[in-house]
């Protein structure tokens, strides 16, 4: 078992499902609608956990229902919430999603809590000796970005290796690269960070690792994912399933992910894992109940195996 210590969001998510997306001004009567747990930090939480790590989280919540609910999620995974701070007089995080009936989605998100946590924060947690010794930090950009960049340069000071799922890229401030490991993005967010208008996934990943990251993994949806290092790239491509809702995919690929790397897995060996998390994730509704078990995980890749595939360089 490995130790990963997550630093970000947690929210809950308002989701209306349509028929499809409605134009401005126009609107539509909805199919259903539900709330779950969310946030782009509790599903990566979430997800490590039922990979088998041991999960620490580090964020903020309100003193709403809602926050009290998710803050009970978590509990039940099993997820380490010491060093979650709750604020008075402050909601919890809220995102609204449309999910079309092409599982497409939509996502509108008010930080609420989350938007608090402060550079000022994680030091107050390293100086009451509350930020512990883990394998790999994980973090995302539902945060701000300097509170982030604190928590990745006490846990360098660890010896951690630091993960950043750089979303919303416009939350990304320049001093964080020099602190980012590995750096996992899609392809929208990789073509923006790097400021390319060439969309190839090998050019936008060698554009974002001479930033500083060591590793660089652009996500491609159906197409799989990208597995960028200094001597060498590999894709690895995603099964054909069918197309529930993609909310958490993503978040359910990077949980994974950080889980593995934790207990030591090469990338080479994790990366089908991360890809087939994803996929399942695909194939539910909602965002924390979609995240795949290990076993999950370990039988669709006993029944399915992916191949990593390598790619040039001048691709």
């Amino acid at each position: 078992m490995g130790r990963v210590v997550v630093v970000g969001s947690i929210n809950t998510d308002l989701v209306v499902r349509v028929p499809r997306f409605p134009q401005p001004g126009e609107t539509l009567t909805a199919n259903g609608f539900a709330v779950y747990g969310g946030g782009k930090g509790a599903n990566q939480a979430i997800a490590a956990a039922r990979c088998g790590a041991e999960t620490i989280f580090i964020g903020a919540v309100g003193d709403d229902a809602f926050s009290h609910e998710r803050i009970r999620d978590l509990e039940e995974e099993g997820i380490d919430i010491t060093r979650v701070l709750r604020r008075h007089g402050v909601p919890g995080g809220v995102a609204v999603i449309h999910v079309a009936d092409n599982g497409e989605n939509t996502i509108s998100v008010f930080p609420g809590a989350n938007g608090t946590l402060s550079p000022t924060d994680i030091r107050d947690l390293w100086i009451s000796n509350l930020l512990p010794d883990a394998d790999i930090w994980c973090a995302q950009l539902e945060i701000p970005a300097a509170a982030v960049l604190e928590a990745f340069r006490l846990a360098r000071g660890q010896g951690s290796t630091t993960v950043l799922n750089a979303t919303p890229p416009a939350g990304m401030i320049d001093e964080l690269w020099p602190f980012i490991d590995v750096l996992i993005v899609n392809r929208a967010e990789a073509a923006q960070l790097s400021g390319l208008a060439d969309d190839a996934p090998v050019k936008l990943a060698a554009a974002l690792r001479s930033r500083g990251p060591r590793v660089v993994v652009v996500t491609l949806g159906q197409e799989g994912a990208l597995f960028c290092f200094e001597h060498q790239q590999f894709l690895v491509e995603a099964p054909r399933v069918a197309v529930v809702d993609t909310t958490a995919a993503g978040d359910a690929f990077i949980g994974v992910l950080v889980a593995l790397r934790a207990e030591g897995w090469s990338w080479a060996n994790l990366a089908p894992w991360a890809v087939w998390a994803g996929a399942i994730a695909v194939q539910r509704a909602g965002a924390q109940p979609s995240l795949p078990t290990r076993a999950e995980i370990a039988d669709a890749v006993a029944r399915q195996p992916l191949h990593n595939n390598l790619v040039d360089h001048a691709t």
